[in-house]
């Protein structure tokens, strides 16, 4: 049997920053030129040395949990059917609650954000709303000039998942994908950008198991012909999921224990039927009984849900690093 491989994508270290300074330089510059406060920037590096926020630093939004795709290391091929896309009821509360609470970043995602047949419409209506939009996507669009209307929504950044190792890891890892397919799309995202003269920023995030980790450098060259910056990201075993091959671990999930957890300080999630969690493992959590829930988009606000009590906790709890409810992020590496 091999020997387990561990890592972390807990990007407070100092050596890692120091070794992707270009990226962070790229990307946050980018950020803070759309009027973002940088003490949410360093926040959302730093949250357990600051105090809390008044509202969340980045809202996590998902238009839908359905997926084209279906990854043999992610827990969503095993959520239950039928799907669910957000309804126009849902989205008019979200609107409702960014106008009050006026929350500097918002990220879309999914599922696949870009199923949702109304996915540019909503990202018209979100843009003016935020001072930075971003959404992520695995960039398998049937037809590539769907990326037309998302780059005229207003969406700041555009961030794409990738799997290293080429086509055969690639689409191995991604069932129903193709690397063709994915090429052609990035091609024609990054000719129309520099063709409309958009400021939209594009991403590539670059998943590496152990065995294509020393393919960093040479895949960070060769999807910088499609993207502006490249960000590497270690492929964890995931706690919902049985794949466990050539993937890392995290000491978190190997022993049990409860991690050192930021995302209470600097993130909230909306998902796709305006439920909020308290965190995004709690909200896409396989087993119902490990679900944790705290209020709903049209029935309570965003800030509200924020500075209430139970998210305070478990702000609290993880400061103090006690309490019994750490006991449910044990194995989490959502971290």
């Amino acid at each position: 049997m091999p020997t387990k491989q561990y890592g972390s994508n807990k990007f407070q270290d100092l050596s890692w920053i120091a070794a992707h300074w270009g990226y962070y330089l790229r990307l946050n510059g980018h950020v803070l030129k759309q009027g973002v406060p940088l003490r949410e920037l360093i926040g959302l590096k730093y949250p357990l040395r600051l105090s809390d926020p008044p509202k969340p630093p980045l809202l996590s939004v998902d238009f839908t949990d359905a997926c084209d795709l279906a990854c043999v290391y992610c827990n969503n091929p095993l959520f239950p059917h039928p799907r669910t896309m957000m309804s126009d009821e849902v989205f008019g509360c979200l609107l409702e609650n960014l106008r009050a609470a006026k929350i500097n970043r918002v990220r879309i995602g999914g599922g696949e954000p870009m199923l949702h047949p109304k996915c540019a419409e909503m990202l018209t209506k979100l843009a003016p709303l935020t001072k930075y939009l971003s959404v992520i996507t695995n960039g398998q669009w049937q037809d590539p000039h769907h990326i037309d209307e998302i780059l005229l929504s207003g969406v700041n950044l555009i961030e794409i998942s990738i799997d290293a190792g080429g086509a055969r890891i690639y689409e191995a890892s991604r069932k129903n994908a193709s690397y063709l397919r994915l090429i052609r799309n990035l091609r024609h995202m990054r000719a129309l950008r520099d063709r409309l003269k958009s400021k939209t920023l594009i991403k590539a995030r670059l998943m590496l198991r152990p065995s294509t980790r020393h393919l960093e450098s040479s895949e960070t060259l060769f999807w910088r012909r499609y993207a502006d910056t490249v960000l590497p990201q270690l492929l964890l075993k995931h706690p919902d999921s049985n794949y466990d091959t050539d993937v890392f671990y995290s000491p978190v999930y190997d022993q049990n224990t409860a991690p050192v957890c930021t995302l209470p300080f600097k993130d909230l999630e909306v998902r796709p039927d305006g439920r909020v969690p308290i965190c995004p493992a709690k909200g896409c959590a396989i087993d119902p009984t490990k679900q944790q829930f705290l209020g709903h988009i049209c029935q309570d606000s965003l800030l509200d849900i924020w500075n209430g009590p139970e998210f305070k906790a478990m702000r609290q709890a993880h400061r103090d690093r006690r309490g019994d409810i750490l006991e449910g992020c044990k194995g989490c590496n959502y971290s």
